[in-house]
């Protein structure tokens, strides 16, 4: 699936228009039968939906599960949602998890948002991505960033790269 477009028929596509709108029901009915075909963009969205509760009940773990999931699979919105709950900073769009059962991993959440800054596709993802990167990188000590850097250097998407869509 890596760099391939979609036509705005595709089920995620209307999945997308629904859930702008604020439809998040009839968003998840488009996006529960991808999740179920292993789609990493529906997965990260359905994650999305528990964790903030709209048409699935709020569910920490849910969403944590779909987004790792996805983020293993190189969606990059998953990977920057996975940097947020390990770095658990102010900054972070994602920090709200205090009963998550992730504790603040500096090493995991550099990983993360390296990983997210590799497949990040649009400007404002590239920027978050560089702005978030500088701060906590100001935190670590020199052997943290390099077992961080050892580790995306290791990284393989898991179990297939999914990559997600390009929209435009």
């Amino acid at each position: 699936m890596p760099n391939t477009y979609y036509s705005a028929t595709d089920d995620y596509v209307v999945g997308l228009r629904w859930f702008d709108r604020g439809a998040y029901e009839k968003a998840a009915q488009y996006w529960d039968p991808l999740v179920e075909k292993g789609d990493c963009d529906a997965e990260y969205r359905v994650g999305l939906l528990y964790f903030i509760g709209k048409s699935k009940p709020q569910d920490n773990a849910k969403s944590i599960a779909l987004w790792r999931k996805a983020a293993n699979g190189n969606q990059q919105r998953a990977q920057w949602a996975m940097g947020d709950l390990y770095y658990q900073n102010n900054a972070a769009i994602f920090h709200r998890c205090a009963q998550c059962g992730i504790d603040k991993d500096l090493v995991q959440a550099y990983v993360w948002y390296r990983l997210f800054e590799k497949s990040a596709k649009y400007k404002n993802e590239k920027e978050y991505a560089k702005q978030i990167l500088a701060e906590i990188t100001s935190e670590m000590n020199s052997e943290q960033i390099k077992q961080g850097d050892d580790l995306v250097a290791k990284w393989v998407p898991m179990p297939k790269d999914c990559g997600a869509r390009n929209l435009w």
